[in-house]
């Protein structure tokens, strides 16, 4: 990622985007298990599955670059120190 952008920029940015990975997750899991193993889904949401999963890729992918330039020790520990600013993100709520 450009060196433009600050580590708080960066991180934010992931935060912001493990946001979208885990609303898309939710959103694939519950389509998908209102259909179970036995009942074919019907081929609109067979699509639909599949464009899920094609979000979340892409916005995997764009964290993939964002962790060469920060770490989730990193991430962690500016969590911690901004909780007014992070609590918004759903990384805050699984915190140990």
């Amino acid at each position: 990622m450009s060196n433009k952008y600050t580590k708080k920029q960066k991180i934010l940015y992931f935060l912001w985007l493990d946001d979208q990975v885990m609303m898309y997750w939710a959103q694939y899991v519950e389509l998908k298990f209102q259909y179970g193993k036995e009942v074919e889904p019907p081929d609109n949401i067979k699509v639909r599955l599949t464009e899920l999963l094609n979000t979340i890729d892409h916005f995997e992918t764009h964290q993939d670059v964002l962790k060469k330039d920060i770490t989730y020790a990193e991430v962690d520990k500016f969590v911690r120190a901004n909780p007014q600013l992070c609590k918004k993100y759903l990384y805050f709520a699984f915190l140990p």
